[in-house]
This record gives structure tokens, C-alpha cells and sequence, in this order.
């Protein structure tokens, strides 16, 4: 296959691409403020299977394109290594090459710290509000990583859009489901993300929050090396100013309690180094924006300066909120959905505290999954206990029931901390079983 695609359209891949305007789905090029130089050209071949499509964004050490899959015939986005000020594009306009000699050093570093965000994604595939990664390569003496194509807006855009001011509910809801994402991805896998902002929550179309920019995470436990993280100038707690201060959930927390008090005011916090001269901020509660006490207190706590007295986890800024919001306004409600298969889309809400029995029968399944084939009459059965926030899975199949790759013991009973995600039988047929907050 030739390693150029032509007259292809950036946007949706068809052929009705001409002279930079699509007849199929209205693109045109002129108006693509993301197009240049710097950029991969519309319709390069990546692996021989990746057709490269629009820029998605940019920025100083990465680009995303939305490209065509060939082999699987969807819509992914494929991100490149891409250090503004350190490279340019060869003659071919594919090939990145350093400015300078003195350029390689710090090209080689950051080419290897892209190479771990691509892991760190790829390990924490099981988390559904993490964008899903699947696949890493290097190539034009860069590196690319593959992941699913988002179809939405993150929370930084619709609060300076304005065209339609949310909720209090609304932000609530968006701040509580990233910070369960941050729980898990903190807890299970022992990985902060140290860039949480507006700009790395990504709200898709069908209401799901994704936590997205892996850039700066780094793996809890590991030596001090590369402790710094880009600061993220009103964001950033104290700690990512220096290299000897210990960085830790509680550098997620204040991130996200500063993403929290943005989108509900609109305003910035301080910066944390003028906050430490001195620099103050209005509490929520003095803003006369209809926000409870309680609220503003626990957000205050997340807040503090001081790391040792700062709300310490996810789960604790987690209680605080919700403890503080209306009795009655929010509710856990476990979910069953099948993301792959015959019938990918399908979604159930289960009841908490009751096991529930999935596989093909009719008569005995309490959720029928009739398709694949290789779904046995009763495949598995899952039981989601409020108490603990935790599910339990038990595999009473005859092809089985995977996690991770690896099959799980007939007849035994395993515990997840939700959402997670699970093959039944086969790569046919893919379910996630989480908890989803409704408000009312």
C-alpha cells in the first residue's frame, strides 16, 4: 500500500474530496485553523494501516489526528510525539528531525517519557473514564500511540463558550465522575495524573466524562526521578513547583477541587506560589452563587496549601461533596453495558445488592446476552454491593469469563472496585459493569 492516501477527506475519509472541500460531509480545508507545517499531511499512512485525517489538537509536545483504521474500518485518533522548538519535518514531510545537535539529548528524553504515557494509557484500559489506548509504535524517527476518537467537547470550551452557562448539578456531576475515575486509576493502578484542568476533562456526546492527557502522570512508588510535572499555572498545588516535594493523590485533589471551583464561578484561583505570598480567593459560599456551606468547606479542604492537612484521596473529597450536597439529590445506580458484539449499545441498570445472572437463556438469565453464540445459557453472575462499592463476578461458563486477559476460575467469586471491564467467552463480546450517579 502506497504510504500517501489521495483526494481523501480529513474529516470522514471519503473520496468525494476535491480541490479542499469534502461534497460528502462539508470540510473544507480553508478553514482548518490546525493545518500547516508542523503537522503530518492528510492522508499519510501510518503502519500501513492508519490513514491520517485532521488535526484534533496541538500542543508543545504533541499532536492528535483523526484517522481511518483500514483494517478495522472505524475512526480512531492516533497522537505523535511532536516537542515544538526540538524537531521539524524532513523534505518528505513525514520524517522528524532535531533543529540542532544539542536538540537530540532532550528529543531522546521526552521520546521515552511519550513512550510511558502510551503504557500508562494502555494499562489503564479497563477504566472506562480513561480514553482507551490499545496499541503504540515508533516510526518517522518519532513515536504515535492509538486511541479511541472522542466525539464531544472538554469542560475548558463549554465554560468559555458560554453559550449555555451548566449547573451546579451539572458541574457537580462532571467533578464526581472524574474524580471516581482518579479513585481507581490512583488506587488500582498507582498512577497520578499531576495535569488534571477544564482542558483534560472531555465531555462526549452521550454525556460520558473521559479523563484525557496522560503527558505528565507518573507511577506512585517509583524514585523521584522526572518529579516535576508541567505546571499548570491555576491548578497546580504547591508541590509541583519542586523537585524534593513528595507528590501524591492529594496533588490530584487539589487540581481537580481548583477545576471544580473555575467551572462553577468562571473565575481563576490564584496561582498556588501567589496564593503562598499571601494572594487569597473568595470562598464558594461568598459568592452568592446558591452554594451551600458545607460544600464550599469541603472544597476549602482540598484546597489547603499544605499537602499533610489537604484533603488526602479521591474517595475523601468524594464524601465531602456528596455528603454536602441536598439529601435525596444524588443516587448510585450499578449498570451492565456491552461495548463489543452483536449487541454492542444495549445497557441495563441492575439492582443493587441482588445477584444478577447473564448468559443467552430466556427463561433463567435475569440479563439475556443471546449473541455470540459461544455465550453459554447462564455465563456469569454479578452482584453489586452498595455498602462497599464493590462488585463481585462469579464465572459458571463453559468458555469462560476474562479480565485483563486472563481468564478468571470457574466457580470463584472475585471482587472489582467499578467500573470494569470483562470479555465473555471471547474478544466477541465485550461488557463494563460500573455505577453511574443520577441526580433528581
Amino acid at each position: 500500500m502506497e504510504l500517501q492516501i489521495r483526494n481523501i477527506c480529513p474529516n470522514c475519509f471519503s473520496y468525494g474530496y476535491k480541490d479542499g472541500l469534502c461534497k460528502c460531509c462539508g470540510y473544507q480545508a480553508r478553514l482548518d485553523a490546525h493545518a500547516g507545517s508542523r503537522t503530518l499531511q492528510a492522508g499519510a499512512v501510518l503502519q500501513y494501516r492508519y490513514c491520517v485525517g485532521k488535526v484534533l489538537g496541538e500542543g508543545g509536545f504533541g499532536i492528535i489526528y483523526k484517522v481511518y483504521d483500514i483494517r478495522k474500518n472505524e475512526i480512531c485518533a492516533v497522537k505523535e510525539y511532536a516537542p515544538s522548538g526540538q524537531y521539524r519535518r524532513a523534505a518528505d514531510r513525514r520524517t522528524m528531525e532535531p533543529v540542532s545537535l544539542g536538540t537530540k539529548v532532550s528529543y531522546a528524553a521526552g521520546l521515552n517519557r511519550f513512550l510511558e504515557e502510551a503504557r500508562i494509557l494502555m494499562d489503564l484500559q479497563s477504566d472506562s473514564s480513561v480514553v482507551d489506548t490499545w496499541e503504540s509504535f515508533q516510526e518517522n524517527n518519532t513515536a504515535y500511540f492509538v486511541m479511541e476518537y472522542l466525539d464531544g467537547v472538554d469542560l475548558g470550551q463549554i465554560i468559555r463558550g458560554g453559550e449555555r452557562r451548566l449547573t451546579v448539578e451539572e458541574i457537580t456531576k462532571i467533578i464526581l465522575q472524574a474524580a471516581l475515575c482518579l479513585d481507581v486509576v490512583h488506587t488500582r493502578s498507582k498512577i497520578i495524573h499531576r495535569d488534571i484542568s477544564p482542558n483534560n476533562l472531555y465531555l462526549t456526546r452521550d454525556n460520558k466524562v473521559k479523563v484525557i492527557d496522560f503527558g505528565s502522570a507518573k507511577r506512585l512508588g517509583r524514585d523521584r526521578e522526572d518529579v516535576t510535572a508541567q505546571v499548570r499555572l491555576r491548578f497546580s498545588p504547591p508541590e509541583q513547583y519542586s523537585s524534593n516535594a513528595v507528590q501524591g493523590s492529594f496533588t490530584d485533589v487539589y487540581a481537580l477541587a481548583a477545576t471544580y471551583y473555575y467551572a462553577l464561578t468562571g473565575m481563576d484561583l490564584p496561582s498556588a506560589k501567589d496564593r503562598l505570598k499571601g494572594q487569597s480567593y473568595v470562598p464558594l459560599k461568598q459568592l452568592g452563587l446558591g452554594i451551600g456551606e458545607n460544600v464550599s468547606d469541603a472544597v476549602d479542604q482540598a484546597l489547603l496549601l499544605d499537602a499533610k492537612t489537604r484533603t488526602q484521596t479521591m474517595q475523601d473529597f468524594i464524601r465531602g461533596i456528596v455528603a454536602a450536597i441536598r439529601e435525596g439529590t444524588t443516587r448510585a445506580v450499578p449498570y451492565v453495558s456491552v461495548l463489543k458484539g452483536p449487541l454492542a449499545g444495549r445497557s441495563w441498570t441492575i439492582t443493587s445488592g441482588r445477584k444478577i445472572r447473564v448468559g443467552r437463556s430466556a427463561s433463567d438469565a435475569d440479563l439475556r446476552i443471546e449473541q455470540p453464540m459461544d455465550i453459554s445459557r447462564l455465563h456469569c453472575e454479578i452482584t453489586y454491593l452498595p455498602d462497599n462499592k464493590l462488585l463481585t463476578v462469579r464465572d459458571i461458563s463453559t468458555y469462560g469469563v476474562f479480565y485483563n486477559g486472563q481468564r478468571l476460575e470457574r466457580g470463584r467469586e472475585y471482587s472489582f472496585l467499578p467500573p470494569v471491564r470483562f470479555l465473555l467467552a471471547s474478544e466477541a463480546c465485550m461488557i463494563e459493569v460500573g455505577v453511574r450517579y443520577e441526580y433528581h
